[in-house]
């Protein structure tokens, strides 16, 4: 047997943040200035702490309603009140900002200089008298980690389903009832991948038996951080991992205090698996179990480190011996965690019947087959898993299997058949500590919501999501919530709230060497930098997705990134290599029958075929679009199919084919009330009425679009109003009218080549010069390969 445990004194912590004359209290709910408490309303309070958490960057107003409020049915007087309260107690003012800055057009961010500070509360359990004290370690500064629309939730391409892949099909061991979680302690314990001293047949338990100790620690109630999120920061390490400042880095990144290396060696008969800390404890801890099974040595080891540790509700861990369905289950989540999908059927396919027909294997198979890609078997074996399961009997498996026939569903495009599964699954979880799977649940109903354009509930989903992930320790996890809050923003057309999320959990996702997530991110970050016409910036994401799209198996996934990295190079007029990347992905997704690929491709061409003339070839390429079922975030691109085919019959002079075309684009964009569908059709209707020569109507429409797209605010939308009414007017020759709408470009001509040729248009048309020599230039160097103006060549007299 082996020596009893050693107990050790492990104080509880808590976090609190001192800047200048005052100190935050979070768990304690308390704002003190100089060591007096100071009076604040609830709100405000809530306020001052989600800036404070997310102080490296900008909030929106929408994230913090819902992250305070829960519900978005708040106004942005009332929030604009709470922040002017808030200010009121810090000392600060809204002319000043030293504390709490306004950002123009999006919400606000805490740029006050904080230290953050982690305090000892009293010992949970007794210290033997003979056992020094233990305390932790807190770090002298507090360091935060932190679907073209993609990804597994609220997308818009087909890279659909990186994260549900990566945030549903690898669900965390739940935790037992426990003591309750100190939701204010920010930081969690890591255990590393186990080093076995065996032969091959023992190679499993690297990361089998890490998993087992995780859930023992975490059973307690303590945060500790998911298998899946090590496995993924530890990737690029070698094993075992005991370099320092390797640690650091990893501890940092999982936002971890305590990091446990594990061993587990043959000892006579049986199995000696030994922890010890090599980072946050004082002085260091080392415990072991030994029995004649790993799996039980691994737990008594496990139990002994969290009594000596301090976790409270470690007195009533036991370790009882394992059922064979453990040994079972524990081997395939190793293969799972390591990706090894064929390892993980394998050993359920040789498995004795009686143990791979329990419903734990019988869900992990699921898993598995997910992994790949079989949407179908792994709906099927959820299916049987929902029918022997009770919510009674099993609630945390029920409503994992719930969770995860939502996510087949979502991959689908069938956010309604999803919700039912994931309410109940949210239901479900309330009431355990099941923390990563009630967030990863509410994470994907926030993409069901997503996906039918109710983008409020999403945000107080995602709201719910991240308390939910913060308190498990899932750093992973709470990047997914994080893309999807970026993606929320770029599907709703705010593309400057989208760029800094996308930008900072990109950052995220390549620490944890997750490339299909990191893949979505980068994408999207592209997108949202077309969207506020910065071409130049989206360029500079082209290489690292062309390169990780080489590292994500899915080909479905390559192309759909591919499609964004040739929008991004047509945008900066690098036309050449654009069309040689289109034509390779056009040849792989038909002989792959890639409907969702060969619809974006028929996008792309009708625009390519619109700007340069081709009629016919727009409005085959258009209609082509049109003809399949539209995913209900693809409304702007609908839109523009619908104005290219509008435009492209007024090309061919087929003005009644055009007009039956308009009717039809006007009633989809009443039924889809989108400001993109209300501009875009609302400039075919003016286009049209202007080659019917009626002058008032298309003067009208032309007018009535700008201001559609003025009041969303989206620069695409401007840009294309903007553009298209100047033509017009300088047809029209109404050069006052022409230079007061094109000035509202002014913000974008250095950088968008369109935007550009807009203003130059309307120069050459009052016969002036640009006031900076240098902007003809730049607009040179803007337009690539494309065939510039010959007034731009030669520039105006």
């Amino acid at each position: 047997m082996a020596d009893p445990a050693r107990h050790a004194q492990f104080p509880m912590s808590t976090l609190t943040y001192r800047f200048g004359r005052f100190q935050l209290d979070p768990a304690a709910r308390a704002l003190l200035r100089d060591g007096e408490r100071v009076t604040l309303a609830p709100k405000a309070l809530d306020c001052i702490v989600h800036l404070i958490d997310h102080r490296e960057r900008a909030v929106g107003r929408d994230e913090l309603i819902a992250a305070v409020w829960g519900k978005v049915d708040v106004s942005d007087g009332v929030l604009g009140q709470t922040i002017l309260v808030a200010r009121r107690a810090l000392e600060d003012t809204g002319r000043e900002q030293l504390v709490i800055r306004t950002v123009l057009r999006f919400g606000y961010q805490w740029v006050a200089q904080v230290e953050a500070v982690v305090t000892s509360a009293a010992p949970p359990l007794e210290v033997h008298a003979a056992t020094p004290a233990r305390a932790i370690v807190a770090d002298s500064a507090h360091k935060r980690t932190r679907r073209r629309r993609l990804g597994a939730a609220l997308v818009v391409v087909a890279i659909a389903g990186a994260l549900l892949a990566l945030a549903l099909m690898n669900p965390r061991r739940p935790a037992a009832p426990a003591a309750s979680v100190d939701r204010a302690t920010p930081a969690a314990t890591l255990v590393l991948p186990v080093e076995v001293a065996g032969d091959a047949r023992s190679a499993w338990m690297r990361l089998g038996l890490m998993d087992l100790v995780a859930a023992r620690l975490r059973a307690t109630g303590h945060p500790v951080v998911p298998s899946d999120n090590v496995v993924a920061l530890t990737r690029a390490y070698a094993q075992p991992t005991t370099n320092p400042a390797q640690l650091t880095a990893l501890a940092d990144a999982a936002a971890a205090r305590v990091v446990i290396a594990a061993r587990a060696e043959p000892l006579g008969a049986g199995w000696r698996v030994s922890l010890r800390s090599l980072r946050g404890a004082d002085p260091p801890l080392a415990v072991h179990g030994d029995d004649g099974n790993a799996l039980v040595a691994a737990r008594t080891a496990a139990d002994r480190l969290a009594m000596a540790l301090g976790f409270a509700g470690s007195s009533g861990l036991t370790a009882p011996p394992p059922a064979d369905i453990d040994a079972l289950t524990q081997q395939v989540e190793a293969a799972l965690l390591e990706e090894r999908t064929d390892v993980a059927i394998a050993l359920l396919d040789q498995a004795p019947a009686a143990l791979r027909d329990q419903p734990q294997a019988r869900f992990q198979r699921a898993r598995a087959e997910f992994q790949r890609g079989r949407f179908d078997t792994a709906a099927a074996l959820i299916g049987q898993v929902l029918a022997e399961v009770s919510a009674e009997a099993d609630p945390v498996l029920r409503a994992r299997a719930l969770n995860a026939r939502a996510g087949i569903a979502l991959q689908r495009q069938h956010p309604a058949a999803a919700m039912p599964d994931l309410d109940r699954a949210i239901e479900l979880l309330r009431d355990t500590q099941a923390w990563s799977a009630l967030g990863t649940a509410y994470s994907n109903r926030a993409a069901a919501h997503g996906q039918q354009r109710d983008f409020g509930a999403a945000q107080a989903d995602l709201a719910q999501a991240r308390i939910a992930l913060a308190t498990a320790g899932d750093a992973l996890g709470l990047a997914v919530v994080d893309l999807n809050a970026g993606t929320s923003a770029l599907n709703r057309d705010r593309y400057a709230e989208a760029e800094p999320i996308l930008a900072s959990v990109a950052e995220r996702f390549a620490g944890f060497h997750a490339w299909a997530a990191e893949l979505n991110a980068r994408g999207n970050l592209a997108l949202a930098r077309l969207g506020r016409l910065d071409p130049p910036a989206a360029l500079t994401e082209a290489p690292r997705l062309r390169e990780l799209a080489t590292l994500v198996p899915d080909p479905e996934r390559r192309r759909a990134a591919q499609l964004i990295v040739v929008q991004v190079l047509r945008a900066n007029g690098q036309l050449h290599a654009a069309s040689a990347l289109l034509e390779a992905i056009r040849q792989q997704a038909q002989g792959a029958h890639d409907a969702d690929a060969l619809s974006r491709i028929a996008a792309l061409d009708s625009q390519a075929a619109i700007e340069s003339g081709r009629w016919l070839r727009a409005e085959q390429a258009a209609a082509s679009v049109l003809a399949r079922p539209p995913h209900p975030y693809d409304s702007r691109e609908v839109a523009r199919a619908w104005h290219t085919l509008v435009r492209a019959r007024i090309g061919r002079s087929d003005l009644a084919a055009a007009a039956t075309t308009l009717d039809r684009a006007q009633a989809w964009a009443q039924a889809d009330g989108g400001t993109a569908a209300r501009v875009l059709v609302g400039l075919a209707g003016a286009e049209l009425a202007a080659a019917q020569g009626e002058v008032p109507a298309a003067r009208a429409a032309f007018e009535g679009a700008l201001e559609w797209a003025e009041e969303g605010h989206a620069p695409p939308d401007l840009l294309a109003a903007s553009a298209a009414y100047v033509h017009w007017l300088l047809g029209m020759g109404d050069l006052a009218r022409a230079s007061v709408v094109a000035e509202g470009l002014a913000t974008w001509t250095e950088r968008d080549y369109d935007a550009a040729v807009v203003q130059l248009d309307v120069l050459q048309a009052l016969g002036r010069k640009p006031t900076r020599p240098a902007f003809l230039d730049r607009v040179r160097e803007l337009a690539g390969e494309r065939q510039a103006p010959p007034d731009l060549a030669r520039g105006p007299e």
